[in-house]
């Protein structure tokens, strides 16, 4: 009876630690934390917790350090096995990795927690109270919000920030080309972009480029050999961002530095 109620103890224990680490995950997300929390968070999720589901289930009784290896190994092949069935649907995101882990993280502790034990356990009402009904209500309200947050913001999401800038020849005539600035950082950049052909000083304008937005200027270049075009951020032009260069030899040669 003591070793019944030990186990399902146990198991409830772990039942609410893995629910709190899919919980807070899908807040860190939602919210674009930073990186480091996430990895911290997302370790013991992916290195702990699946094995010791699995172990809990199978009800294996090993060594201390038999446990720890055992507990390593089959998080390990769950992992593995998670990337084999997410590639399969094309569900190889972060998203899919956190519905993965909880699904088997949580299927598994409730198959655990509701399988019936080999001693009978009495069973009486729980009694209740307000600060139960209170906890529920936090636990909802955080996953409501968290999931509509990560809806909201999953298309807008930019995991990696970057500025695309180019220089291309126009077409319409052999001295006309066109240089491009794309935004694809979280807010507006105030660029400058300087163009020489040869060394000599041909021009120079300054832009600002709302975020996710794309601007481009036609211009005619003189004779020479080679244009290179600089991009400045920052309103005190003191930081190169990127350099692109083109061959005027008819061949336009488009380098992001």
């Amino acid at each position: 009876m003591t070793s019944a109620l030990f186990n399902m103890r146990r198991d409830l224990t772990l039942l609410a630690v893995s629910l709190l680490l899919l919980v807070v995950m899908s807040a860190l997300l939602a919210l674009d934390s930073a990186s480091y929390v996430r990895t911290l968070v997302a370790l013991p999720l992916i290195f702990v917790v699946p094995g010791l589901v699995m172990l809990r289930a199978l009800r294996v009784e090993l060594t201390a350090s038999g446990r720890q290896v055992l507990i390593i190994g089959l998080s390990m092949a769950v992992t593995v096995l998670g990337g084999l069935l997410l590639s399969l649907g094309s569900w190889l995101t972060t998203r899919g990795w956190l519905l993965w882990f909880g699904a088997v993280t949580l299927g598994g502790t409730l198959f655990t927690v509701g399988r019936s034990s080999a001693a009978p356990i009495p069973w009486r009402f729980p009694r209740i109270r307000v600060r139960h009904f209170a906890l529920c209500g936090a636990i909802v309200g955080v996953v409501v919000l968290t999931m509509q947050n990560a809806m909201r913001n999953h298309d807008a999401y930019l995991p990696f920030r970057y500025t695309d800038f180019w220089m291309l020849p126009d077409g319409q005539a052999s001295n006309l080309y066109t240089i491009g600035v794309k935004n694809g950082e979280r807010i507006d950049e105030h660029f400058t972009v300087r163009v020489t052909v040869d060394g000599a000083f041909v021009g120079t304008w300054q832009v600002t480029v709302p975020a996710d937005q794309t601007i481009t200027q036609t211009l005619a270049l003189p004779a020479g050999q080679k244009a290179v075009a600089w991009l400045l951020r920052g309103k005190n032009q003191g930081e190169v961002y990127r350099s692109v260069s083109a061959s005027l030899h008819g061949t336009a040669l488009a380098r992001n530095h």
